[in-house]
């Protein structure tokens, strides 16, 4: 790992339009993203999934995607053997709620579809107010494919009111549904599985309802309990941080500047300036993120530290 590398500043992918029907405005007027379209939800800030994938944003390497980058940097990039890129980050917007979704573990997805599963967590990075999310699912004993047969799985699903700074950690087999006014941050092993349990009763343009995937989400739901989460803050010269997430895929980490902080090495790392950007210091380099802007901090950088005020979100493989 002693190939020379830096920091990747990434330009976003972006679903939207017919791709995220229940997108919203907030990319662009709220985070200054490039949105090709009104209705954006997502900006995948870190992506190699193909077709939409995050690009280096300048540079040597401006333009490349993020799969040109790890073909050609490596472990000096993820840490990782593997040709897979193991994570990925997105901002959402949602102006409508999205459907009531649940996703594999590895296992079950390798045997069943011959991919991987998907563990994700979401930090609230604004919301209007009253907003809700459905976090869970309490069936009252009763067995997920009777209350889907009485047509009682509304009211089976835990609702949470949300505010700005609330994580929610969603590992597979979790029952989940962002609700409409939320825009939020995602850090997710990379994968694209997703198995619709109810879409509230929705029709598309054509007058059909989106397709559901009844048998394989009660395969794989874990109903009547949520996981269990824990944040350790740490003081540092600097700083602080707070390990807000911990999966066997992924850390989720929130940093609260108060000046230069060194961020430990040795492992890759997506780092998200808020509203409030900062600058990034390695070697006899800096590099300034704007607000919303998110780095791709290589596994094998010798050395690297952040300045500014407010809060950062770092996330980083396992």
């Amino acid at each position: 790992m002693n190939m020379n590398v830096f920091p990747l500043v990434m330009t976003p992918a972006f679903r939207h339009g017919s791709q995220t029907p229940w997108g919203g405005h907030a990319l662009k007027e709220l985070f200054g993203k490039d949105t090709p379209e009104d209705i954006t939800g997502e900006s995948l800030e870190v992506s190699a999934l193909p077709g939409l994938e995050s690009c280096v944003s300048g540079g040597e390497y401006a333009g490349k995607t993020l799969r040109e980058m790890h073909s050609l940097w490596g472990k000096s990039l993820t840490g990782l053997e593997g040709k897979d890129f193991p994570l990925l980050l997105k901002f959402l917007d949602t102006r409508q709620p999205l459907s009531v979704q649940v996703h594999p573990d590895d296992s079950y997805a390798l045997s069943h579809e011959g991919k991987l599963g998907k563990s994700e967590a979401w930090y609230i990075l604004d919301a209007a107010p009253g907003a809700e999310l459905v976090y869970g699912i309490n069936t009252r004993g009763e067995s997920l494919r009777s209350v889907l047969d009485a047509g009682k799985l509304e009211s089976c699903l835990c609702r949470t009111e949300v505010h700005a700074g609330d994580v929610f950690y969603i590992p597979a087999g979790t029952v989940h549904a962002l609700g409409a006014g939320i825009r939020c941050y995602e850090i997710q092993q990379t994968s694209d599985l997703t198995y619709r349990l109810w879409d509230w009763g929705r029709v598309g343009k054509d007058g059909r309802p989106r397709q559901l995937h009844i048998e394989q989400a009660i395969a794989v739901s874990n109903i009547n309990s949520l996981p269990v989460r824990g944040e350790t803050v740490e003081k540092l010269p600097g700083g602080l941080r707070t390990l807000l997430v911990s999966d066997p895929h992924f850390r989720l980490y929130a940093c609260d500047l108060g000046g230069r902080l060194s961020l430990a090495t040795g492992k890759m790392q997506f780092l998200s300036a808020t509203a409030k950007g900062c600058t990034l210091c390695w070697e006899d380099h800096r590099i300034s993120l704007l607000p919303w802007q998110t780095a791709v901090l290589p596994a094998a950088l010798p050395e690297i530290a952040v300045e500014g005020r407010g809060r950062i979100l770092v996330s980083s493989p396992a």
